[in-house]
């Protein structure tokens, strides 16, 4: 849980959670109803999972070794979701760096 309290302190994100490499939740923080935790940790562990289908796909039709994906982000109108490895921000675009918090989430990944 500490490490996602340290997220929360970059301007901008509102809720973090990390998730097993099942899908299911570990742990989650931040301004997150937690009826909605589960759910978002198995949409964050989808996401990956097809993310890492269509780089594979891409890697055999290109017929060049591909660079398996590390994470993914998903930009709305007011709230984005950036995700490396199992750790998810879910973030306020119009006011957080993007480039401070994947540079967070590497951080933890490592």
């Amino acid at each position: 849980m500490t490490d996602l309290l340290s997220l929360l302190e970059i301007r901008g994100v509102v809720a973090a959670l990390r998730f097993y490499d099942d899908g299911t939740l570990m742990d989650a923080a931040g301004e997150i109803d937690p009826l909605h935790t589960d759910l978002a940790a198995e949409l964050c562990y989808a996401n990956g999972r097809i993310m890492h289908q269509g780089s594979d796909i891409l890697a055999v039709m290109s017929g060049m070794p591909g660079w398996p994906p590390r994470g993914w982000m998903m930009m709305g109108d007011r709230l984005s979701i950036c995700t490396i490895a199992n750790v998810v921000c879910f973030v306020e675009n119009s006011t957080v760096s993007f480039n401070e918090t994947l540079n967070a989430l590497s951080a933890l990944e490592s």
